[in-house]
Formats: structure tokens, C-alpha cells, sequence
């Protein structure tokens, strides 16, 4: 008979005629020592505290267990788990809430490609305009430039003025570079976008029929 079974089979009379300290009151805890020996007792001792042990009744039946406790890397790993669990999750219900959007919103392909093509007006709009006030400040900076040049050649000091008015000017065409570069990845973006939704409205549309 080995020492686990022997414990087991004397447990309830050792219950039953008090033999365990505070039996009849506390719970009886049972572990498993550095040995692979199960031993059991009123609180199990600190050195095997962040071990799964067993707590039993006075007829010696398990009645709960508490496992053990993780370590660092396991924690780690839940926690990885969880936020990969919550951002499907997230993912899920973006979609679904696009979805409704998709259908409530349009009754057909058509007003799709309307809607897209004028998102698509409306940037190459503030991309025409942009061009023009480019142009405008390109022209104002070559007459900065130029009356500069005709002072440095009559050896003259540039005033700090025209210098401030060259460097702002040429500093505006640069906000004017930015913008259009980032409206153009706008409308790259716009349809792409457009490209995917009518591809989800197809997929979807047949589901509505079936509903």
C-alpha cells in the first residue's frame, strides 16, 4: 500500500476522533511534498504553498482544488492570448457594424460607385486648387529670388525682409507638396476601400435575400 492510499484510509478516522488539530473547524489541506509523498494538514506549509493541493471533508472526499500557481511565462502567455482574443473580437464587431452600414445605406452597386466617385471629385478638387496656389507661390518665389540675386550682384546686403519672405515662401510650397502628396494617398486609399466594399456588399446581398 503506498503512503498516498495509507493517508487516504486513515484521513476519515483521524477526523472522526479529533486527532488533527481544529478537525471538526478548519479545512484539511492535502499536498504533495519534494518527495512525491501526499501529506495533509490543517495549512500547507510555505514551501509548497504555490503547489496545487486538495482540500477535503471529514469523510475524506475532495471537495476542492486549487491548482497551482503560474508562473511568470504562463501569465505572459494568457495575457497574449487574451489580447489576440480581444482584438478578433473587436475586428468582429467593426465588421459587423460595417456591414449594417453597407446595407442600410445602399440598394444597390451603383450608389456605391456614387458615392466613391464623389469622395474621389471632391479630393482631386482640393488637389487642383492646392496646384494652383502652388503655382501662384513658385511664381512669387522666383521674384523673391531674382530681386535678391540683383542686390547680391550690385553688392548689396539682402534686407532681412525679402530674406523672411523667400524662406516663409519657400516653406509654404513645401505645405503645399505635403498636402497634395497626402490627398493623393487619400484617394488611393478611397478606392481601395471602395474596391473592398463592393466586394462585401456582393457577398452580403445574397445573405439578405435568405433572411
Amino acid at each position: 500500500m503506498t503512503k498516498t492510499r495509507h493517508i487516504r484510509l486513515i484521513l476519515p478516522l483521524l477526523l472522526g476522533i479529533g486527532l488533527l488539530p481544529g478537525a471538526a473547524q478548519a479545512e484539511i489541506k492535502c499536498w504533495t511534498n519534494s518527495d512525491g509523498i501526499r501529506e495533509c494538514g490543517n495549512a500547507v506549509p510555505p514551501e509548497y504553498a504555490q503547489q496545487g493541493h486538495d482540500v477535503i471533508n471529514k469523510s475524506g472526499i475532495v471537495v476542492k482544488h486549487h491548482e497551482r500557481a503560474k508562473t511568470e511565462a504562463e501569465l505572459a502567455e494568457e495575457a497574449r492570448l487574451a489580447a489576440i482574443a480581444e482584438e478578433k473580437k473587436r475586428l468582429a464587431e467593426e465588421r459587423a457594424a460595417h456591414d449594417r452600414v453597407l446595407l442600410d445605406t445602399f440598394a444597390n452597386e451603383d450608389e456605391i460607385l456614387m458615392a466613391r466617385d464623389g469622395k474621389i471629385t471632391s479630393v482631386r478638387t482640393e488637389i487642383r486648387l492646392t496646384n494652383r496656389s502652388m503655382n501662384t507661390a513658385e511664381e512669387r518665389l522666383q521674384k523673391l529670388r531674382k530681386q535678391a540675386a540683383n542686390l547680391e550682384r550690385a553688392s548689396k546686403d539682402v534686407p532681412e525682409k525679402l530674406a523672411n519672405d523667400i524662406r516663409q515662401t519657400r516653406n509654404q510650397i513645401a505645405e503645399y507638396e505635403s498636402f497634395i502628396e497626402n490627398k493623393q494617398a487619400e484617394r488611393n486609399t478611397i478606392i481601395r476601400q471602395f474596391e473592398e466594399d463592393i466586394k462585401r456588399y456582393r457577398e452580403l446581398r445574397p445573405q439578405r435575400r435568405l433572411q
